[in-house]
């Protein structure tokens, strides 16, 4: 057995074990084939887990009325965000891709003055920005934490900061385009 399940299995009461068991054998199959109509093959099994992750870490799951329809619940609320992040993932990895395809390690003076623009053109959008939002922007993007560490910071959902640090990007490539065109 894993060292990661039996730390697991040392910190839950076994009746949480019993019930993680009971409604992994009993649903495990039928809520893959969900998974894997809404997201894929590639995606189902790490949907499925990582909604029984969540089941165990509700903490009341004993509040829960119907956790086979809680379980179908989270499974779909995943596959969502997935999709989202799919649709995002394209365009920020675009823009890394033409900063990777610089050729000359000296860029030229103009170059380097529409760099400049550039920035000065960002940062005039970000100090737009509510102050949340550009904090949380600037908290993943510069100091490199994760959403779930900002999340616990400002005691505000893992998805919203992931829309802060959506809607600031776009707004920064937004105000960048409008003005270098």
């Amino acid at each position: 057995m894993p060292l990661r399940t039996i730390e697991l299995q040392a910190d839950m009461p076994n009746r949480h074990i019993h019930l993680l068991d009971f409604l992994f054998q009993r649903h495990n199959k039928e809520l893959l084939v969900f998974a894997e109509q809404r997201a894929g093959r590639q995606h189902a099994e790490d949907l499925v887990q990582d909604a029984y992750l969540r089941l165990l870490q509700h903490g009341n799951t004993d509040a829960i009325d119907n956790h086979r329809a809680y379980l179908y619940r989270i499974t779909a609320n995943l596959s969502g965000d997935l999709h989202r992040r799919e649709q995002i993932v394209p365009f920020v990895n675009d823009e890394e891709s033409e900063t990777d395809a610089v050729a000359c390690p000296m860029p030229q003076p103009d170059a380097v003055a529409e760099s400049r623009e550039r920035l000065r053109i960002c940062l005039q959008a970000l100090d737009s920005l509510p102050e949340i939002v550009r904090t949380v922007f600037l908290l993943h993007r510069f100091d490199g934490l994760t959403y779930p560490e900002i999340a616990r910071a400002f005691a505000i959902p893992p998805r919203t900061v992931e829309r802060y640090c959506i809607k600031a990007l776009a707004h920064c490539s937004k105000s960048v385009s409008q003005d270098i065109d």
